[in-house]
C-alpha cells in the first residue's frame, strides 16, 4: 500500500471516529462519491444513491 493511501485511510478513520460514523460507511461513501464524479448523474440521483447507502448501513447496524 502506498504512503498516500495509508495517510488517506488514517485520515478517513479519524474523521469517521470523530463523527461517530462506521468506517465501512465512510469508505463506501467515499467510493460512491468518486464513482459519481466520473459518471453523468443528476443531483437528485446522487442524493438518492447516498440516501440508499446510508439507510442500508443504518439498518444493517441497527437491524
Amino acid at each position: 500500500m502506498s504512503e498516500f493511501k495509508k495517510k488517506e485511510r488514517a485520515l478517513l478513520m479519524t474523521i469517521c471516529r470523530d463523527e461517530k460514523v462506521p468506517f465501512a460507511l465512510g469508505e463506501q461513501l467515499l467510493k460512491t462519491a468518486e464513482i459519481s464524479t466520473y459518471e453523468i448523474n443528476t443531483a437528485s440521483s446522487r442524493v438518492k444513491k447516498y440516501s440508499d447507502l446510508i439507510t442500508f448501513h443504518y439498518n444493517k447496524k441497527n437491524g
